[in-house]
C-alpha cells in the first residue's frame, strides 16, 4: 500500500464554534446559519430550473430548436459559471466566506430580473450566462462555513440539511415556474424572482457572521503550507470522486427536459406539470437529502468507504424507476416512478460530499467542491441538456416526444458509468487511506 500524509480529520468530538470576533457561538444560531444557507441554496435551485418550466413558451416565442434550448439551459448557463468557481473558492478557503455568497446571491438575481428583459435569444442566453457566473461563488463558500461550524460527526447531518434546501427549490422553481409562467407569462416570473432574491440577499448578509477557521492547522504544522494538489489528497481518489459526481450530474440532466416531455406527451397544462414535477423532484430529493444525512451520520462514522459504495448502488438502482417514468402510458404513473427516482438519488447528497471532507485537507475544502463542482457543471449540467437536446433533434421520428424520450433514455443510461466509479473508488480509498477514519487529533491552543 502507498504510503502518504493523510489529509488532517476534523472530528473533534468537543469544540466551541466562535466566529471573527472570538464571540461563541449558540446551537441555536448555529441552526439559524444552516436555515439561512440552506434558504441561499434553495434559491440558487429555484432561479437554474426555473428555467425549464418556461422552455417551451420560449421556444415559442424566439423560435427555437431544441439544441438551441438545450445549450440556454445547459453548457452555456454553466461553463463559464464552472470556470469562475475556481478562483472564487480560492478565495473563499483564505477570505470571507460571507461576503462572497451574499455578492454570488445579489448578482445571480439581478441577472435572473434581467432574464426577464430578453428580446432575443442572444440576450437571454447573455444573461443565463451571468445566473450561472453568479451562482458559481455559493456552493464552494457555503460548504467551507458550514465545516467551521459544525464538527466531522455532524457534518454529513448538516451537508444533507443544506441539500435539501437545494432539493426543494426545485420543487418551488417548478411549481412557482408553472404558476407564474400561466398567471403571468414567463418574462415577469423571471423579474418577480429577481425582486424576491435581492430581498433575500440583503437579509442574509446582515444577519449571518463568518465563522473562525477553527480546524486550520497552524503554520508550524506540515503541509499547511504544502500545494493544492498535496491538499486534496490521494488525486486518484480525488479525481475518481470527481468523475463519479459529474456523472451523477450528466444522467440528472434530463430532468431538464421533463417539463417539455410531459407538455409534449400528456398535453398536461404548466400548473399540472409543476406541481407533479415539483413533488416528483424537489420534494422527493428534499426527503432523500435528509434521509442520506442520517444513514451518513450513522454509517459514515466508522467507515471512510461506506459513502462511495453506498453511491454505487444508488447510481444502479434508480435506472428502472427512472428510465421506466418514460415509457409508462399513464403521467400519474410517470410522476409515481419520478418520485421513487429522486426519493433514492436525493440520499446521495450526504455521503458524497462527507466522503470530501474526509479526503482533503482543511484549508482546501473550498476549492474542492470547487473542483467537483466546474467538472460536475460542465459535463454534467453543462453538457446534458445540450445532449439530450442533440439527440432529440437527431433521432426524431417525426414526432417532438419520440426523440426525446429516446435521447432522454439513452443520457440516463450513463449512470451505469457512474456507479462503477463510485465503486472503484471505494476500492481505492480502502486501500490508500484505510477504511476506519483518523482518531481525531487534540485541539490546538
Amino acid at each position: 500500500m502507498s504510503t502518504m500524509t493523510k489529509p488532517i480529520d476534523t472530528g473533534l468530538q468537543a469544540r466551541t464554534i466562535a466566529i471573527a470576533d472570538n464571540k461563541p457561538v449558540s446551537a441555536a444560531y448555529r441552526t439559524y446559519v444552516l436555515v439561512a444557507l440552506a434558504v441561499v441554496g434553495f434559491m440558487c435551485s429555484v432561479d437554474k430550473v426555473v428555467i425549464s418550466m418556461f422552455m417551451e413558451p420560449i421556444k415559442k416565442e424566439f423560435l427555437l430548436s431544441d439544441t438551441q434550448l438545450g445549450l440556454m439551459t445547459g453548457l452555456a448557463f454553466s461553463l463559464l459559471g464552472g470556470l469562475v468557481s475556481i478562483p472564487l473558492a480560492r478565495m473563499a478557503d483564505r477570505g470571507n466566506r460571507k461576503w462572497i455568497i451574499f455578492l454570488s446571491f445579489a448578482v445571480w438575481t439581478l441577472m435572473t430580473g434581467v432574464s426577464g428583459m430578453a428580446t432575443s435569444f442572444m440576450f437571454l442566453l447573455a444573461a443565463r450566462i451571468g445566473v450561472g457566473v453568479g451562482e458559481a461563488g455559493c456552493v464552494p463558500a457555503t460548504h467551507s462555513m458550514l465545516g467551521d461550524y459544525y464538527p466531522r460527526e455532524l457534518r454529513g447531518r448538516a451537508y444533507a440539511a443544506h441539500f435539501s434546501g437545494v432539493y426543494l427549490g426545485m420543487l418551488g422553481g417548478m411549481l412557482g415556474g408553472g404558476i407564474l409562467v400561466q398567471t403571468v407569462g414567463w418574462r415577469l416570473g423571471f423579474i418577480w424572482l429577481g425582486v424576491a432574491g435581492m430581498v433575500m440577499a440583503l437579509i442574509f448578509h446582515f444577519t449571518v457572521r463568518e465563522p473562525l477557521r477553527v480546524d486550520q492547522p497552524p503554520p508550524s504544522v506540515d503541509g499547511a503550507r504544502a500545494s493544492i494538489w498535496t491538499q486534496l489528497g490521494d488525486l486518484r481518489c480525488f479525481f475518481m470522486l470527481v468523475f463519479a459526481f459529474a456523472f451523477v450530474g450528466l444522467a440528472g440532466a434530463v430532468a431538464a427536459w421533463l417539463p417539455s416531455y410531459f407538455e409534449r406527451a400528456f398535453k398536461m397544462t404548466p400548473m399540472a406539470i409543476g406541481l407533479g414535477l415539483g413533488l416528483g423532484i424537489g420534494l422527493a430529493s428534499g426527503i432523500g437529502a435528509l434521509v442520506g444525512g442520517q444513514l451518513t451520520v450513522r454509517y459514515a462514522k466508522g467507515s471512510r468507504t461506506w459513502g462511495a459504495r453506498y453511491s454505487a448502488f444508488v447510481s444502479w438502482g434508480v435506472l428502472i424507476p427512472f428510465i421506466g417514468s418514460f415509457y409508462v402510458q399513464e403521467p400519474m404513473i410517470a410522476m409515481g416512478l419520478l418520485f421513487v427516482t429522486f426519493l433514492i438519488a436525493g440520499t446521495l447528497a450526504g455521503p458524497v460530499f462527507g466522503t470530501v471532507q474526509d479526503l482533503v485537507a482543511p484549508q482546501a475544502r473550498a476549492t474542492a467542491v470547487a473542483i467537483i463542482g466546474v467538472v460536475g457543471v460542465v459535463i454534467g449540467q453543462g453538457m446534458g441538456p445540450l445532449l439530450v437536446g442533440l439527440l432529440s433533434d437527431l433521432l426524431n421520428t417525426g414526432s417532438d416526444v419520440g426523440g426525446l424520450r429516446l435521447s432522454m433514455t439513452c443520457v440516463a443510461m450513463i449512470n451505469l458509468f457512474t456507479g462503477l466509479f463510485f465503486w472503484t473508488l471505494s476500492r481505492r480509498i480502502g486501500k490508500v487511506y484505510g477504511d476506519a477514519p483518523q482518531p481525531a487529533p487534540a485541539a490546538q491552543p
